[in-house]
């Protein structure tokens, strides 16, 4: 069973007692997640609470069946430090301290980009964005980690500028991903050259001209992703319910990029979960 990779999943919007039951249906279905965070804070709270919901599984595990073969819920999904350019605030300067100590303990970098829609720049100015972004870049710039900082970038109406930012900045330790591409043409183009990735989710398909970009990216750059859930919500069998969605939604998006590319569905996700480990690596085997 080929394994597949949701790059860009927002698993600190499930509740914590929904996350165990969460990774141990998705690995079942070979499904694996990066999880993005909208702050420097929310990464370090997710961490926290992590690392208590490992320990949690681990005691019940050694109870139940002392012994027995590691469960996935045991190990936590890849944790990113993101700034999501909705989210900065006045602090920005003290979550951008938070973000550069994060790094020493992983080096995927997401949610973070800019957002240049007009009820976004009255709520963040351009110039906050940017200079908040372009101070995230430098972070990066600075440091060194085991391998290539992996970004997940949000980029709308700014696929350009933060195509210059990157442009502006030593990238040689980065791998810029656009997530849920909108630019132009000539944006992925320049996207491309400069050495970055796209990953694709249901929102992208439903455009004809996002339809068009899938077809147009080498297989070698493209990536898988939800940007699921959608909500924050309490109650229910969360676990298994967001978990089937999750599933539902990645094979779905593989199935309609492979027709839309007249590929090979199992050559294609293949394919891509090479890509994805290249740049992520394997499911690591602790918290």
């Amino acid at each position: 069973m080929t394994t597949l990779l949701d790059t860009h999943y927002h698993y600190d919007f499930l509740p914590p007692q929904a996350r165990t039951v969460f990774l141990n249906e998705i690995a079942e279905a070979g499904v694996e997640v990066v999880a993005q965070t909208l702050t420097p804070s929310d990464f370090v709270k997710l961490e926290a609470e992590e690392e208590r919901r490992v320990e949690t599984a681990e005691n019940g595990t050694q109870s139940s069946n002392p012994g027995g073969p590691r469960p996935s819920s045991l190990t936590s999904p890849r944790l990113s430090v993101g700034f999501h350019p909705w989210n900065i605030g006045p602090d920005y300067q003290r979550e951008l301290d938070i973000f550069a100590h994060a790094l020493t303990r992983t080096r995927f970098v997401g949610e973070v980009g800019l957002d240049y829609f007009p009820r976004r720049l009255q709520q963040v100015p351009a110039e906050t964005q940017a200079e908040v972004f372009r101070s995230i870049l430098d972070i990066l710039s600075s440091q060194r980690a085991n391998g290539p900082y992996v970004l997940s970038i949000h980029a709308v109406r700014s696929a350009g500028q933060v195509c210059d930012a990157l442009e502006a900045t030593d990238t040689s330790g980065m791998v810029p991903i656009f997530h849920r591409f909108g630019g132009t043409s000539d944006e992925l183009t320049r996207l491309i050259k400069q050495g970055g990735y796209i990953s694709v989710n249901p929102a992208m398909l439903a455009t004809k001209r996002g339809r068009a970009y899938v077809t147009q990216v080498p297989a070698d750059r493209l990536l898988l992703e939800t940007d699921l859930p959608v909500n924050k919500e309490a109650g229910g069998d969360l676990g298994k319910n967001h978990a089937r969605e999750l599933i539902e939604t990645l094979n779905a998006t593989v199935n309609t990029i492979a027709t839309l590319r007249h590929q090979d569905l199992g050559e294609l996700a293949s394919h891509i979960m090479r890509t994805a480990q290249q740049l992520y690596g394997t499911r690591p085997t602790g918290s």
